[in-house]
């Protein structure tokens, strides 16, 4: 049985705030597989900080330097997708088949959006001004429990590429295979604070996470209930919303393109 403990922040696997420990469940058997321990508001609001202050250098890198981190992401990913899939089969009780492409396609994300970034121009002329697009802020990422390694990869590659910093805020059931993923983030290299993972509940983070002014975007993959809170949620700061949300998002429109984050 595995327990997860940590959470990642700035760089570091760390100890959340929060004292509530749920179960994991596996779904085709309903037997326990392991236990993870939740972060609170606090966690959150220093994982909005560390992005915060990693978005101020991160924000004037360059396209080379980018596209070096979506490699390193990639390579990462790839090199433990065998443990990705085997989480997935037991943590979310996906067919082998399923759990396999989905966690390929997670790290081909970064290949995608390096391949993206080698051929975007962020200079642009209109009539005769020149307009040059920056990246927008940190951006919150809140992932499903049916879909988690895609769904953060492919938001989080989007990221990287348009030069913003991250606070993920994966399904709390889903937390073995975030704690994959974290471990691939870290050894990946990337600065401190560019990434950053808080497991916990969605009406506790959640609801930090949509309301903080450093919070510039959001990308939300979940129920339509809970895609209304957000949204209602951000109106009063006016960050940029994007929401894949039951039933309504055939197209998979949770897939940012660089231009929603610029």
């Amino acid at each position: 049985m595995k327990t997860i403990d940590k959470i990642y922040i700035n760089g570091q696997f760390v100890k959340p705030h929060g004292n509530e420990m749920i179960d994991l469940i596996n779904p085709t058997n309903n037997q326990l597989i392991g236990k993870v321990l939740l972060g609170n508001e606090a966690d959150a609001r220093i994982a909005i900080k560390s992005a915060k202050a990693a978005f101020k250098e991160f924000s004037q890198s360059s396209k080379e330097v980018r596209i070096n981190y979506l490699q390193k992401l990639h390579d990462a990913v790839i090199e433990r997708v065998e443990d990705l899939k085997e989480a997935t089969v037991e943590e979310y009780g996906a067919p082998m088949q399923r759990a396999i492409w989905s966690n390929r396609i997670a790290a081909d994300s970064f290949l995608h959006f390096k391949k993206v970034l080698e051929d975007y121009n962020f200079e642009k002329q209109a009539g005769d001004s020149k307009v040059i697009m920056e990246p927008l802020g940190v951006v919150a990422i809140f992932t499903a429990w049916n879909s988690n390694s895609g769904s953060i990869c492919v938001k989080l590659a989007a990221a990287i590429a348009a030069g913003c910093t991250a606070v993920i805020k994966p399904s709390e059931f889903s937390a073995i295979q975030t704690q994959i993923l974290a471990e691939c983030f870290d050894k990946a290299g990337l600065p401190p604070g560019i990434i950053n993972i808080v497991n916990g509940r969605g009406d506790v983070i959640g609801p930090e996470l949509s309301r903080d002014p450093d919070i510039t975007k959001i990308a939300f993959t979940g129920s339509t209930v809970v895609g209304k809170m957000i949204a209602r949620d951000a109106v009063d700061t006016m960050k940029r919303v994007t929401l894949e949300l039951s039933g309504k998002s055939p197209l998979y429109p949770s897939i940012l393109g660089i231009i929603d984050l610029i």
